[in-house]
């Protein structure tokens, strides 16, 4: 095709009487120059289509990466979950020997409420309290639902294990001072373990000592000591129900 093209430049060119000796080489010029040209141009073009080509592949190694990122952070966020709901599971355990004394460990029921910064009575941490939780089988049905009444006369379903603790429950005010004494120990150490503020369990301390020395604990009057133990019932649990709010208040201060 090319010599074609050629030939009949020549017969054109040789038409207008140019010079044989001219035509060859002046032809020779054009063609090499527009050969040059396409060359130019094609090079460009594939030159563009390669950086077309390496862009892609890069926008895909980075895309593949992100991806890659995207799961890990995923997995890692199901493993703190994880960690979290189960932290047990995760805690280390200090290479130390079997206890010899006996270890206190109030019901899931109590722990929980403290868990949750909710109010707990302190029957539950009582010895009576504990020896009974440690004494009941763990049912593996306590996360079952049961009905039961109220005390504003409704029926609403609660869990098995809450129903179960409320059964043979013996109100703050009904305890006696031995016993106060025992379950207001117990419970610092769990709130401690349930990482509460060290301002709250510093306030029950103080609440305490502050009951303890008060005249009428030594009072011959048993009203004026049944008193102070009603108080504290009463304080406390409003306490709880304050946190937070703008009726809180410190309980050290009576």
């Amino acid at each position: 095709m090319v010599f074609l093209v050629m030939n009949l430049h020549l017969e054109r060119l040789a038409d207008r009487g140019i010079d044989q000796l001219f035509i060859v080489p002046t032809l020779e010029y054009v063609w090499r120059d527009n050969n040059t040209e396409q060359q130019e141009t094609w090079d460009e073009k594939l030159c563009q289509e390669a950086h077309v080509i390496l862009e892609a592949e890069r926008l895909a190694a980075e895309e593949a990466i992100l991806r890659r990122q995207v799961v890990a952070d995923e997995l890692e966020l199901v493993k703190q979950d994880e960690r979290k709901k189960y932290k047990n599971k995760y805690l280390p355990i200090p290479n130390t020997a079997i206890p010899t004394e006996t270890i206190i460990i109030p019901s899931a029921y109590a722990m929980n409420k403290l868990h949750n910064g909710e109010y707990c009575e302190l029957y539950y941490f009582t010895h009576q309290g504990l020896a009974k939780d440690e004494s009941s089988f763990p049912s593996l049905d306590n996360d079952a639902l049961t009905l039961t009444k109220l005390d504003n006369g409704t029926h609403s379903f609660i869990a098995l294990a809450s129903a179960k603790a409320k059964a043979s429950l013996d109100k703050d005010k009904d305890l006696s001072w031995e016993e106060v004494g025992q379950a207001n120990l117990c419970m610092i150490n769990a709130m401690r373990q349930c990482e509460w503020a060290s301002v709250c369990f510093q306030m029950h301390i103080n609440l305490w000592l502050a009951i303890e020395t008060h005249a009428w604990r030594h009072d011959t009057s048993p009203f004026n000591k049944a008193a102070l133990l009603t108080y504290e019932a009463c304080v406390c649990q409003l306490w709880h129900t304050t946190i937070g709010s703008l009726a809180s208040f410190d309980l050290t201060i009576l």
